[in-house]
């Protein structure tokens, strides 16, 4: 397993790193890889995803893996 690639989440669960390094924190706008049908967004929240070994970010519109969403 490639320890630099992974999900991290603060101990205060409000900043995450995805695998790729980029930083997201709750209120964060962004928008999902599938921008046309979501649109932008704002971050509420960041829970852990076990089954998938994932964290997922919150939003007022719904929810996307950190991996798949980019800051605006």
């Amino acid at each position: 397993m490639d320890k630099t690639k992974q999900n991290f989440i603060s101990v205060d669960g409000k900043t995450v790193r995805n695998s790729y390094g980029d930083f997201f924190t709750i209120g964060d706008v962004v928008k999902q890889q599938d921008v046309a049908s979501v649109g932008c967004a704002i971050i509420r929240s960041f829970e852990a995803d076990p089954d998938m070994n994932e964290i997922k970010a919150i939003t007022d519109k719904g929810y996307a893996h950190i991996d798949f969403i980019d800051l605006i």
